[in-house]
């Protein structure tokens, strides 16, 4: 039976003493001991005999189960960037290594638009060095007739401006458009680029390849796919974890390294996790903000691990105590005398045993130290 408290409010719910008295009866009636320690030691009866020693239990305590996810270490879907057709994929391969490419999207169109590119910046390159001619003619004007003599100038049909203003303005126009001509097809190939990386698809990493539509036996042909679908999924197989959002506040105040899950197989084992890391994400269902936790798995468990990214798991969650503590059985405990003027485990734990602290709630256990 498993007794719930509501931690807003530090209680259980309506019926408490008179379930703890239930217990009490069939407890006392079937001789169940009022406490347990790690490694099956008994603990006292708290009124009459020696309180529970303190130790550091080789145990796990179940929490409760979970929905969680296998995530790799970095994962990235490419989609079609428009209608078109796919080329050059990789027949009978599931891995790759950065940099690989592993299709392509409209091939000839994208080739259109390179040349097209290349000749456009060929006509803005021959532009800009006309203009850069037409300022060096007009400098070198303005130099002749500041050169003349003033009887040469009265004959002289232009009126060129002599001052230094104007000398200084021609020379730093000439500058500017140099250095323009230097950059003006840095910019259009970047976009250029950064357009093609949705047309010509690369290994973002090392990793394992999935293609997301059906391969034709002719690896030649063409496949014709509509906008937005998906042509190939990338993961960084270096690691993967199983993934589960904790909120609880009991939970995400505790040391995350004493946290373990682990997912039940179909096979009757179980892939096991110990805790990496955390870090607050988008949800995707609701837009809001969840906390993450991520358990890393052995390298052993990756082939299974990568089989199962996208389904949805159900974790177990366990606590693995890393300092002192002891271990209540929670049913043994609600037989307690003291039990049927509780109202929470909390206050059941300071009449049963004041010098020590609730830490956690399991599913049949309590999980307390010294305080």
């Amino acid at each position: 039976m498993r007794l719930k408290i509501h931690r807003s409010t530090g209680r259980v719910p309506f019926g408490f003493p008179a379930v703890a008295g239930w217990i009490a009866g069939t407890a006392a009636f079937l001789c169940i001991p009022a406490f347990v320690q790690a490694e099956e030691t008994s603990l006292a009866a708290p009124a009459q005999e020696a309180a529970p020693q303190e130790a550091v239990p080789d145990v796990r305590v179940f929490i409760m189960q979970m929905q969680a996810q296998i995530t790799p270490e970095r994962i990235r879907t490419f989609v079609m960037p428009a209608a078109g057709h796919v080329n050059n994929w990789l027949p009978d391969r599931d891995r790759e290594q950065k940099g690989a490419i592993i299709a392509t999207v409209n091939e000839e169109d994208m080739e259109l638009k390179r040349k097209e590119l290349e000749i456009q910046i060929l006509k803005d390159k021959t532009a800009k060095r006309d203009e850069i001619v037409g300022l060096r003619k007009q400098l070198e004007e303005i130099n002749f007739y500041s050169g003349l003599t003033p009887e040469e100038k009265r004959w002289h049909d232009k009126k060129n401006p002599s001052d230094k203003e104007a000398v200084q303005s021609l020379k730093e126009k000439i500058s500017l458009a140099e250095k323009e001509l230097e950059l003006i097809d840095i910019k259009p190939r970047r976009d250029f680029e950064k357009e093609e990386e949705n047309y010509v698809l690369r290994m973002p990493f090392d990793g394992r390849l999935q293609y997301q539509f059906t391969l034709p036996a002719d690896e030649a042909q063409a496949v014709y796919l509509e906008p937005s679908t998906p042509i190939a999924t990338v993961c960084d197989d270096s690691a993967y974890y199983i993934t589960v959002s904790i909120s609880n506040p009991d939970l995400t105040r505790l040391d995350p390294a004493t946290l373990r899950v682990d997912i039940p197989l179909a096979s009757g084992g179980s892939m096991a996790g110990v805790f990496s890391h955390k870090r607050v994400e988008k949800n995707p269902s609701t837009g809001g903000n969840i906390l993450a936790y991520f358990f890393k798995l052995p390298p052993a468990q990756h082939d299974a691990a990568h089989g199962m990214i996208g389904s949805n798991c159900t974790a177990r969650l366990y606590y693995v105590p890393n300092t002192p503590v002891i271990l209540l059985d929670k049913m043994a405990l609600a037989s307690c005398p003291a039990a049927k003027t509780s109202s929470s485990w909390q206050e059941l734990l300071e009449a049963v045993h004041p010098e020590y602290e609730l830490i956690l709630e399991g599913e049949s256990q309590l999980i307390a130290r010294k305080k």
